[in-house]
């Protein structure tokens, strides 16, 4: 997402860390070994979200995708 109002909450539900990233944009850590960057801090945060919950690897049913 990128809607504060939507991800926001989230966010601040799960106590996912942010910090701006070294080479640009933001990182954020759902907890020591789960880290992902993004370009914005809202997408770094739903991309580690994501990643916490469901892995490296998400299948998308083809009807979705």
């Amino acid at each position: 997402s990128t809607d504060w109002p939507q991800g926001g909450p989230i966010l601040e539900r799960e106590r996912l860390i942010l910090r701006p990233y070294f080479t640009g944009g933001w990182e954020c850590a759902a907890n020591p070994s789960v880290w992902r960057a993004g370009p914005t801090p809202l997408i770094a945060a739903m991309r580690c979200r994501v990643a916490s919950k469901l892995g490296e690897e998400v299948e998308v049913p083809d009807e979705i995708a």
